[in-house]
């Protein structure tokens, strides 16, 4: 995953508050903690004192008293006190109460091997098919052929050129 203009924009600003909402949502979007960990990185890498001295409080580790309530009580408490300790018990937490969920996110991974194509490499590909088809057409004399051809070119330098990570 990349980085969100988002988030990058919060750390960069600075906006500790805000860049903690947007890593404990991350843990209940992707339980899998993979999207999390990579942002937790960006934002450690440019705010250095994200985390906070942990408030003493009594945390339970224990996965016998963890429930929805608690796990809520702590997304709150983890926003004023981003502390070592809050932040493993909140990822140990999301990772048991939605073990169903993030391996229904590593499963379907699986079957989608070409979830990173790009944009770009979209447009690279329709543009050689339409080039292609337009050497073929010359070859071979035939107009509609060629004019085809340009077109599905054009169309594949369009989707290149309008692609916001190239």
């Amino acid at each position: 995953m990349a980085i969100t203009n988002e988030f990058r924009e919060a750390v960069e600003s600075g906006k500790k508050v805000r860049v903690r909402i947007m890593l404990k949502d991350m843990m209940l979007v992707d339980p899998t903690m993979r999207q999390f960990d990579e942002m937790l990185d960006f934002a450690i890498g440019k705010i250095p004192d994200l985390y906070d001295e942990h408030d003493e409080e009594e945390l339970k580790f224990n996965s016998s008293e963890w429930n929805e309530a608690y796990l809520n009580s702590q997304m709150v408490a983890v926003v004023s006190n981003f502390s070592k300790e809050r932040v493993d018990l909140l990822r140990n937490m999301v990772k048991y109460l939605y073990r169903n969920k993030a391996e229904h996110i590593r499963s379907n991974e699986t079957y989608k091997p070409n979830s990173s194509i790009s944009r770009k490499q979209i447009g690279i590909g329709v543009t050689a098919v339409g080039a292609a088809a337009a050497v073929a057409g010359i070859c071979v004399h035939q107009g509609a052929l060629i004019a085809g051809g340009v077109v599905v070119a054009a169309v594949g330098v369009g989707i290149i050129l309008t692609d916001k990570e190239a």
